[in-house]
């Protein structure tokens, strides 16, 4: 029986190993239009450490999924100008990689 998965196993790997610096932008880009709860990430970023991915790279993506999701900026949206909502969703970003980069750094 095969078994059918959204991202091939040695993707992760690739693109989110510690020396790539584009590791921490590209996960918090993933991780911004997911609802990820901080509760469920931790076994998931486990998982996603086992793979090879680096700890930068999993809590860039945490941060992303957890600060800035589709269903809270469809909320945001009927409250803020689009400008605002934008500004909120560049902040986030950037708090994201910024924080893998930290945490990278910190981890090494």
């Amino acid at each position: 029986m095969s078994e059918k998965v959204l991202v091939p196993q040695r993707l992760c790997p690739v693109i989110a190993e510690p020396d790539r610096l584009l590791a921490f932008p590209v996960a918090a880009i993933i991780g911004i239009p997911i609802y990820i709860r901080a509760e469920t990430m931790i076994p998931i970023g486990l998982a996603l450490i086992e793979k090879g991915m680096s700890v930068g790279a999993v809590l860039a993506l945490v941060i992303g999924g957890a600060g800035a999701s589709i269903p809270e900026l469809t909320l945001l949206s009927a409250i803020f100008e689009k400008k605002l909502l934008a500004a909120f969703v560049l902040t986030i970003f950037t708090i994201a990689v910024a924080a893998g980069y930290v945490a990278n750094l910190l981890a090494l």
